[in-house]
């Protein structure tokens, strides 16, 4: 199971939303490049890094998004404004290993066939969810379409990476909701899960319910659990 820790980057601080409200920002750092190259010093797969700014029309992280992938070895996935085509370009351009791509693919502003010449591993489609109902616009919108019509719809159009996102859970320490996950159970190999992981149990459950990664943000940031817990539990066949 793959583990990535979350940089969410607001006015260039490294920061954590609850439930995404700008309203309940907490900041970490601000630094982000620091925060980059500590986590490279841990065996993670890579970085998680969310525009904040870029996903709420408030300007863009860019210029940071682009050091962190010069100065860092670890892969990158990114997410957060990418509305069109060129942003694709110009993140992949960056350094950036893969999109996250969310409201852009339910809106329509991109198609699935200009996203996925990029390369099927190249793209991850955004699960944001509310009750099990996609979310968009920075979580503002919330359209009619459970989260499992969703994916197998996207499935159909050629898309192989999801990322499932509890809102409700997210930034709150909650603990992890999987009755939206048994909805989605046979793509759990391609998708990765976050939004309130807060406890080593957690991991445990979603680790056997064989996802293929957990995005970490304030329960790593906060202490709440160790790095070094967590990749044990993830190398232990026994858990």
């Amino acid at each position: 199971m793959e583990i990535w820790p979350a940089i969410d980057l607001f006015d260039g601080k490294v920061v954590r939303l609850v439930r995404g409200q700008p309203s309940n920002m907490i900041v970490y750092s601000k630094n982000p490049v620091d925060v980059a190259l500590e986590w490279e010093k841990r065996n993670v797969t890579g970085l998680h890094v969310i525009d904040l700014n870029a996903a709420l029309g408030l300007g863009n992280n860019r210029i940071i998004v682009q050091k962190i992938c010069e100065k860092t070895r670890l892969p990158v996935q990114f997410g957060g404004g990418l509305h069109e085509i060129k942003d694709v370009e110009e993140a992949f351009n960056i350094g950036v290993r893969r999109v996250i791509l969310g409201s852009a693919i339910f809106t329509g502003k991109l198609n699935a066939e200009d996203v996925l010449s990029f390369g099927k591993d190249k793209v991850i489609v955004a699960l944001d969810h509310k009750s099990g109902k996609i979310a968009v616009d920075g979580w503002k919108r919330v359209l009619n379409m459970d989260i499992s019509d969703a994916i197998r719809d996207l499935w159909a159009k050629g898309f192989r990476l999801f990322l499932s996102t509890n809102i409700h859970s997210d930034g709150t320490l909650e603990g992890v909701n999987v009755n939206y996950l048994k909805d989605i159970k046979e793509f759990l190999s391609q998708t990765y899960v976050a939004g309130g992981i807060s406890s080593i149990a957690d991991i445990v459950v979603l680790k056997k319910l064989n996802v293929r990664g957990i995005v970490l943000g304030r329960a790593l940031y906060d202490k709440v659990i160790s790095i070094d817990d967590v990749l044990e539990v993830i190398s232990d066949d026994s858990r």
